[in-house]
């Protein structure tokens, strides 16, 4: 069985490292109706096979996939069928579903077109009379549009949902950043995102106003100091690929990374610094996600649902489902920092340590979690009467505090009365031995990371 798996592997990594002609078509109009294919997709999800897939290898499929009855979303899967789960790498109209019998059509004029069954148009590449003739999903997931003269028109390339395909970009000129999905069960654009930045990328947490849970920085020593203001060089980057590269430092060996390139332009004002750096256009820093034996050529990067950026490969070391998670930036077993990262990791409120939700913070002290625990209920902004306080935590950190600049020196009275004045305030944090203070709209999971100068400040109504 094994060496089935592995002979199955190496066919299907010669069919993506080798020249395959997958199949163009020309104009199609395809409905959606029929049986449902009961493949083993991931989310629990059905779906109708659109007229075209990644030559004969079939690792790539466009289909209408559904989660929920009646409405589907145009993607593109990954996988073996009848061999392995597939997985959604792409997906157009994530945020309008349509229903049974709509229609996917290649128009004569050039473009692709998804209309609902009532003939609402939906999506398209929005390419009519600009030349686009064939359209190919090609051995590496890219579905592409060409002209006669076999020039790119369109590309899903430039077009990424929440997930990079090997070679796949984000790029200053066109889509900017990775949206996650809302749940499992819904596609639609959920409240974590990878963004861009001028000189790094961040991940940010949106409930609803967007705050950072991670960066990386290209400029700077420290990698967590992205969103400084005093350090943002003139000439931001122009893209961020996900690439696997033969490793030098492993005998016959791979890693992934993500590869960081500069813009050969100038940023806008306000992305600059006073002390310029000294790095000339083109040149890149690069990322570090993982080592492997053989190549990965058959993987994908993915902001998840929950908020983790996830790495997943498929390989024949695993169980039947042939998948491996194979980067993980919020891993349990890497340490207590990562077990806790994630931002609603105990849900909308807990205290999380060494990757476990251990306490639901309350005025009487420290309760045992559960997912009940839920933050202090404030009055609104307009309410005026209500009488506030703050009951503390002692080491516990806000999941951005490390990512965003802090008020300091101020004396932690006068971060108190900040977040009594502001209306939007739930909590603040103050670290004594720099005296810098932190206030925020949102609490989600606290980090319990064992520094008692750290203190955390939650604000609760004692009389209405």
């Amino acid at each position: 069985m094994a060496c089935d798996r592995k002979l199955l592997l190496l066919l299907l990594l010669i069919s993506v490292c080798v020249e395959v002609k997958a199949d163009r078509r020309g104009p199609f109009l395809s409905v959606n109706h029929g049986d449902f294919e009961y493949r083993n997709v991931e989310y629990g999800a059905t779906f109708q096979r659109a007229p075209l897939s990644s030559s004969d290898n079939e690792i790539f499929h466009l289909v209408l996939f559904n989660t929920t009855p009646n409405a589907y979303t145009l993607a593109i899967v990954m996988g073996v069928r009848f061999k392995s789960i597939m997985r959604v790498v792409w997906t157009a109209n994530r945020n309008h579903p349509v229903s049974d019998n709509a229609t996917l059509e290649f128009t004569t004029t050039g473009n692709l077109v998804l209309s609902d069954a009532d003939g609402t148009l939906v999506w398209s590449t929005n390419t009519s009379n600009k030349g686009a003739v064939q359209i190919e999903l090609g051995a590496d997931g890219n579905l592409v549009m060409y002209d006669k003269k076999n020039e790119t028109v369109w590309q899903s390339f430039d077009y990424p949902s929440d997930t990079l395909m090997i070679g796949q970009s984000l790029k200053i000129a066109k889509v900017k950043k990775l949206v996650s999905r809302i749940s499992e069960k819904n596609g639609a654009e959920g409240p974590y995102s990878l963004v861009m930045e001028a000189g790094g990328f961040a991940l940010y947490a949106s409930f609803p106003r967007p705050v950072p849970y991670w960066t990386v920085s290209y400029f700077d020593v420290d990698r967590n100091k992205l969103l400084d203001p005093t350090h943002t060089c003139k000439q931001p980057l122009g893209s961020i690929t996900f690439v696997s590269e033969q490793n030098g430092l492993l005998f016959d060996g791979f890693h992934q990374l993500l590869e960081m390139s500069l813009a050969n332009l100038t940023a806008p004002r306000k992305w600059r610094s006073s002390q310029l750096c000294d790095i000339t256009p083109y040149e890149s820093w690069r990322f570090g996600l993982n080592a492997f034996k053989i190549d990965p050529a058959l993987s994908f990067l993915r902001l998840d649902w929950d908020g983790n950026l996830r790495a997943y490969t498929f390989t024949a070391s695993t169980d039947g489902n042939m998948w491996d998670i194979t980067y993980e930036r919020f891993d349990c077993k890497a340490g207590p920092v990562d077990g806790c990262g994630p931002p609603r990791k105990c849900g909308s409120f807990g205290l999380c340590e060494d990757g476990n939700c251990v306490a639901c913070p309350h005025p009487d002290g420290l309760k045992g979690w559960s997912n009940k625990c839920a933050p202090p209920q404030l009055p609104t902004c307009k309410t005026s009467n209500a009488s506030l306080d703050f009951y503390k935590v002692v080491g516990a950190e806000h999941f951005s505090n490390k990512y965003v600049a802090g008020i300091g020196k101020i004396k932690v009275g006068e971060c108190r009365s900040r977040c009594l004045r502001d209306c939007k305030c739930a909590a603040f944090f103050y670290w004594e031995e720099s005296s810098t203070c932190f206030l925020t709209q949102t609490l989600d999971t606290l980090q319990q990371l064992g520094n008692t100068t750290h203190l955390a400040f939650i604000k609760y109504v004692t009389r209405v």
